[in-house]
């Protein structure tokens, strides 16, 4: 598994990689964070890309 952090502010990636660890602990994905101008909503401070590839044995082990 990957993640991508798209922030508008690269100084609040502390937060988002607290976030991040809470919701990816148990799989601890390769992960980059970067800063980006704006995203496509204007009110919008993060994006989280996720690409994984889950096996057909994977999927049935739940």
């Amino acid at each position: 598994m990957r993640t991508r952090v798209l922030l508008t502010d690269v100084e609040r990636w502390r937060e988002a990689a607290a976030v991040h660890g809470e919701l990816f602990a148990a799989v601890r994905p390769a992960s980059t964070f970067v800063e980006v101008s704006r995203l496509i909503d204007p009110e919008w401070l993060v994006e989280v890309e996720v690409d994984a590839v889950v096996t057909v044995e994977g999927a049935r082990s739940g």
